[in-house]
């Protein structure tokens, strides 16, 4: 008896420690701790005096200097809404893989590179984003948007282009509170909504797999 009861507690810790939806930010291209400075969150998020600068209100307690450049977007013909500069949810992505090394201001201080952290004056080793490739252009995507995909723009309603499959849910997309589905974000389509920076399992980074083209499929009938 004693031997089942000890498969059935082996059983239910092995439930309560596995992650709900799967991977996890640690030991990914996104955790940027070190040796020195272990703290895998505050390379992003701070619990305290968060830049609250206008561009970026609103962000998950960012503790990042948010990228203050102009970028060129993405454009088509064959488009029936309007590309807008990158929205909240993208510049918090493009504050880094903007490629640029701007400054900015935040509580009355200079935050002198995308290196340095609102809340710390612990920078990132130069190795946690340098040797993992940030030099390919996927990763450094830079100011010119224009060959990526469009973010920061309303997702079509079918009025405007029957060529979109209508969205569970128009302002949050089709995945509720799960992860793993394509996510609007108050009805625009953003970095975040092919991309979930916190799950690595789906390179890259990808909120569900592509193969036989899944997540496009998910937005586009076509």
């Amino acid at each position: 008896m004693r031997k089942y009861l000890a498969i059935v507690a082996i059983l239910l810790l092995s439930l309560l420690s596995t992650p709900l939806y799967g991977g996890t930010v640690m030991g990914s291209k996104h955790d940027l701790s070190t040796s020195t400075s272990p703290q895998v969150c505050k390379f992003c998020h701070t619990p305290h005096n968060a830049n609250d600068n206008t561009a970026i209100a609103g962000a998950p307690l960012w503790n990042r200097a948010e990228t203050t450049q102009t970028f060129t977007l993405y454009g088509s013909a064959s488009m029936s809404v309007a590309v807008e500069q990158p929205r909240v949810a993208t510049r918090l992505c493009l504050s880094c893989h903007d490629g640029v090394n701007a400054s900015t201001v935040v509580h009355g201080a200079s935050v002198s590179t995308k290196h340095s952290l609102v809340n710390s004056s612990v920078p990132a080793n130069c190795n946690s984003c340098h040797a993992r490739g940030f030099t390919k252009q996927t990763l450094k995507i830079g100011t010119n948007l224009n060959n990526d995909h469009p973010v920061s723009m309303p997702y079509p309603t079918p009025a405007l282009d029957p060529a979109f499959n209508t969205p569970t849910d128009t302002q949050k997309g089709w995945g509720g509170a799960s992860p793993n589905e394509i996510k609007l974000y108050g009805g625009y389509v953003e970095c975040g909504s092919c991309h979930n920076v916190h799950n690595p399992d789906i390179a890259p980074f990808l909120r569900k797999t592509n193969v036989a083209s899944a997540l496009c499929l998910t937005c586009h009938k076509k």
